[in-house]
């Protein structure tokens, strides 16, 4: 007299449970690496976008006066930002113009060319470093109305993952 309808033993049902929970640890770590896959590429590119722009700054003249080659400028500028009739950043030819410059999703290269990276910011700021010490103190920006001969710049690049990256430069004008 064999029983029909027999029902699942306590080991079976508990082996069901061990199997399903191994299943769903599987998956969930699938899950968690394909979510965070995108941040290591999108820190590289964070990166590439802060130095790329580093670069291209320090290339550029220290002042607008500044002889082309390099040398001393005639008188460093009290103000920082764009000169007159550099309305965009293809104008731009000494590393104060790029003072405020600022960047959103769509970007572009110094060949004119843009791309986009949804999400990320980027933005300059130009100011002068107390420079009449021993030491020149790049934590203490210079009083707004007293121009030296050494300016800090300052790109930082903003993830939507809440990262901020920032590179730092210090130019000499002896």
């Amino acid at each position: 007299m064999w029983n029909e309808h027999r029902g699942f033993s306590l080991i079976e049902f508990i082996m069901t449970i061990l199997i399903l929970s191994l299943g769903a640890g599987v998956i969930y770590s699938f899950m968690e690496a394909i979510i965070a896959s995108p941040e290591p590429t999108l820190r590289a590119r964070a990166v590439a976008l802060g130095q790329g722009l580093m670069d291209e700054i320090v290339g550029k003249r220290w002042d607008e006066t500044t002889p082309l080659g390099g040398g001393s400028a005639l008188s460093p500028s009290a103000t920082l930002g764009p000169d007159l009739g550099e309305t965009d950043r293809s104008r731009y030819d000494d590393v104060d113009d790029y003072n405020g410059f600022s960047e959103e999703d769509t970007f572009t290269d110094q060949e004119g060319n843009t791309f986009t990276v949804q999400g990320v910011k980027r933005r300059v700021t130009v100011d002068y470093i107390q420079d009449d010490a021993s030491v020149i103190d790049h934590a203490v920006p210079a009083p707004a109305s007293h121009a030296t001969n050494t300016k800090r710049i300052v790109v930082t690049v903003e993830t939507p993952a809440g990262e901020t990256f920032m590179f730092v430069s210090a130019r000499c004008n002896y």
